[in-house]
C-alpha cells in the first residue's frame, strides 16, 4: 500500500492519506475540490484531483448563471444541494458521456436520500483517521465551506477577466496588425 498526498489549492496545505480509500472518503465528504492536486508518488508529480478515476469526479454542475463548477462527484453535489448552494433544477453534465440533464431528472438523484452524504454512506472502507482532514469542529467546517465558495467565486471573476483580455487582445491585433508589447 502506498501513501497519497492531497495539495489543497485554497491554502497550499498538503495532507497525507494512507490509502486510496481514505482519499475516496475525503472526496465523498466534499473535502476535495476540482482545483486540488493529488500525488501518488511521494510528491514527485501532481495531477488535478478530477484526473484520478477512483475519485469519480466526472460531473460538472452548471449554475443558474451558466458558470460551470467541477468536475466533481455525486457526494459533493449532494452536499451543495443540502447546503442550498444549488437546487434540483441545475444542469449536470456527465464528462464521461457528455450527456446533460436536470439534476431532478437523474436516476441516481431520484433514488438517493436528499441529505448530505458522507463517506460512510457513499464509499465503503474509508479510514478517515489517517491525517488532519477528517473531523473538525462545526465552525471550522463552516469556515472551510465559506472559503471554498469564495474560491469558486474568485475563479469565476478570473475567468471573466481572462475572457475580457482575450477579446481586447484580439481587437488590438486586428486594429494594429501586431502583437502587444
Amino acid at each position: 500500500m502506498h501513501t497519497w498526498h492531497l495539495l489543497k489549492a485554497s491554502d497550499k496545505e498538503v495532507y497525507e492519506a494512507k490509502s486510496l480509500e481514505t482519499l475516496r472518503g475525503w472526496a465523498a465528504d466534499a473535502k476535495i475540490s476540482p482545483l486540488d492536486k493529488i500525488s501518488s508518488d511521494n510528491r514527485m508529480s501532481w495531477q488535478r484531483a478530477p484526473m484520478i478515476p477512483e475519485l469519480q469526479m466526472d460531473l460538472l454542475v452548471q449554475m443558474p448563471d451558466n458558470y460551470l463548477y467541477g468536475p466533481t462527484n455525486v457526494a459533493t453535489i449532494q452536499e451543495f444541494l443540502a447546503t442550498g448552494e444549488i437546487d434540483e433544477n441545475v444542469t449536470i453534465i456527465n464528462c464521461l458521456d457528455n450527456k446533460e440533464a436536470r439534476l431532478a431528472d437523474l436516476s441516481w438523484f431520484q433514488a438517493s436520500p436528499h441529505h448530505i452524504r458522507s463517506a460512510a454512506t457513499t464509499f465503503v472502507g474509508t479510514g478517515r483517521n489517517d491525517e488532519k482532514i477528517g473531523g473538525g469542529d462545526v465552525m471550522q467546517q463552516s469556515r472551510i465551506a465559506t472559503l471554498e465558495k469564495q474560491v469558486m467565486e474568485l475563479q469565476r471573476v478570473v475567468d471573466e477577466w481572462q475572457q475580457a483580455y482575450k477579446v481586447l487582445h484580439q481587437q488590438f491585433v486586428e486594429e494594429t496588425g501586431r502583437e502587444p508589447m
